[in-house]
């Protein structure tokens, strides 16, 4: 027999993303756009998150100076600036 909670905590979400991290929140972010009348929880394991989003493994870069220096070198500034404002958009 199971209690009221063990029954109800999480039977109404369209969406369960286990994971609070990077892809984790970017995942609910991107189905929270597309559905937006959908129900989503997000689990995580502590406070905060702490796997791979905190650690090497999962790091968020969008380039270097000496990486946006060798772009604007090969491709030049026009076309640099033009994917910089993409990661952005």
């Amino acid at each position: 027999m199971q209690s009221y909670w063990e029954r109800e905590t999480l039977r109404h979400f369209d969406l369960i993303v286990v994971g609070g991290g990077i892809v984790g929140l970017s995942t609910a972010l991107f189905y929270a756009e597309s559905h937006p009348n959908s129900r989503i929880a997000i689990m995580e394991r502590g406070l905060f998150p702490e796997g791979a989003s905190t650690k090497n493994a999962g790091f968020a870069c969008f380039g270097s100076i000496a990486e946006l220096k060798h772009d604007v070198q090969s491709m030049g500034a026009e076309r640099t600036i033009e994917l910089v404002q993409k990661r952005f958009s």
